[in-house]
């Protein structure tokens, strides 16, 4: 059977957990996430209930099996306060006491492949894998910094010249790699965006935070308090597209309750003893004009039913801080 394994670290809290919210790393926690990424990578839906598996009708089970391997001793904590930023980005994990596992700590993944799984296969899985790591983050606040994980090696099977790499060479720049890596996901000609949600080769803007910093509190902290300059700033039908549910807005599917991701992610990445910051943010555009909710779905607050948000917000919140010299964009 082929394999792949990852050793990887934590780079900022991560909690993850099961029903309990107990802190613990959970294989379906990260199948969940690979899968997610593959969407927004615009692998076809038949990719991915081979890949992934399938609990709908005519349940499939995937080709891939994760296993996680931890340390000996996986080191928790609750939630630690630090600078008013900080706090602010992981405010209903100081509220719920939320325990998570601390950063700086070790752990490996396995990925192990049914027999039936072929090389191009893989490639398309390693290529949601490494957009989980290096676009989004593991757990509760994940949009928000939590649960950064980095890949410090990489080893198993490796199709032929499948050169996706996991970890950035010290001699190079951390935004020419991360430009890299993509544009050769993008040479694979796997995908194509689905309707309704965000490609991210057509609506990801990757922005980085112009300064590094000597440890992530601080950096977390800088972009907690501009986030939170910029929200507070906002009435509550303004800060819709920071998603839902937010205060008592919850979106009405049909006859269900639903919710959004908000399509603003905060990325920390340790990079020569430096940890860095980014930005990342999905916009819909005439390529490809994904929707943040529904065309049957509704908003209502206190009686009165709110339009849809105001792409423009987000754009401004970018475009503030370019303004002032404190993020510049490095994708696309």
């Amino acid at each position: 059977m082929k394999s792949v394994n990852l050793n990887c670290e934590i780079i900022t809290p991560l909690f993850m957990g099961g029903a309990s919210q107990q802190p613990e790393l959970r294989a379906q926690s990260f199948n969940g996430l690979f899968r997610y990424w593959f969407r927004l990578l615009g692998g076809s839906f038949e990719d991915e209930k081979k890949l992934f598996g399938w609990g709908g009708e005519g349940a499939i089970k995937g080709l891939v099996q994760i296993s996680v391997i931890k340390g000996q001793n996986i080191n928790t904590s609750n939630f630690q306060r630090n600078g008013q930023g900080y706090n602010y980005l992981g405010f209903s994990l100081a509220l719920t006491r939320r325990q998570c596992i601390n950063s700086s700590q070790s752990f490996k993944l396995t990925f192990r492949f049914h027999p039936k799984t072929t090389d191009e296969d893989i490639k398309k899985f390693l290529c949601s894998v490494w957009c989980a790591f290096y676009l989004g983050n593991f757990g509760s606040r994940s949009r928000r910094g939590f649960g950064s994980i980095v890949v410090e090696n990489i080893n198993g099977y490796i199709p032929i010249g499948f050169n996706l790499k996991f970890k950035p060479e010290n001699d190079q720049s951390i935004e020419n790699w991360l430009k890299e890596q993509l544009d050769f996901i993008k040479t694979l000609n796997y995908w194509k965006p689905r309707d309704d949600i965000p490609y991210i080769f057509e609506n990801l803007e990757m922005w980085r935070i112009s300064n590094s910093y000597a440890d992530y509190i601080q950096l977390l902290d800088r972009i907690g308090t501009e986030y939170r300059s910029f929200r507070s700033g906002k009435n509550i039908e303004d800060r819709i597209w920071l998603g839902l549910p937010i205060g008592k807005i919850i979106p009405q599917i049909g006859n269900e309750k639903g919710r959004r991701a908000s399509p603003l992610i905060f990325k920390i990445i340790e990079f020569n003893n430096q940890f860095e910051g980014f930005i990342l943010v999905f916009k819909p555009n005439k390529n490809h004009d994904f929707k943040f909710l529904p065309d049957n779905a509704t908003l209502n607050l206190k009686g009165v039913n709110l339009e849809k948000p105001n792409w423009d917000i987000i754009g401004n919140f970018t475009q503030t801080l370019n303004n002032h010299n404190i993020i510049n964009k490095i994708y696309p």
